[in-house]
């Protein structure tokens, strides 16, 4: 009789995502979701990450001032970023003002 190995799902799960190409949304949706983590309670507060499209971040501000604090550290902010979602492909990050909805 033919012995059958099994293969662990979480083995070959990224081979299949990648292949899909759903590997890389998939890491934009975890960007995403880590924006507050990232940035802290009090960034978090007055923005919000929206998308991300050809390497570019799209974030709400709740205002002008703070969009120009952020500009300061969009560097070190694109750096955690990328630290914490490995394969992350984010170059730049833009800011655009609007009313932050509370979640």
């Amino acid at each position: 009789m033919a012995e059958h190995k099994f293969t662990k799902i979480g083995d070959i799960l990224p081979s299949i995502l990648e292949a899909a190409g759903l590997d890389k949304k998939l890491r934009e949706r975890e960007v995403l979701s880590s924006w507050a983590e990232v940035v802290g309670d009090d960034v978090a507060a007055r923005t919000q990450a929206i998308k991300i499209q050809n390497g570019t971040l799209y974030v709400q501000v709740s205002h002008g001032a703070w969009m120009q604090e952020l500009r300061f550290i969009e560097k070190q902010i694109i750096e955690k970023l990328k630290t914490k979602v490995p394969g992350a492909e984010i170059n730049q990050i833009r800011y655009s003002t609007s009313p932050i909805k509370s979640s």
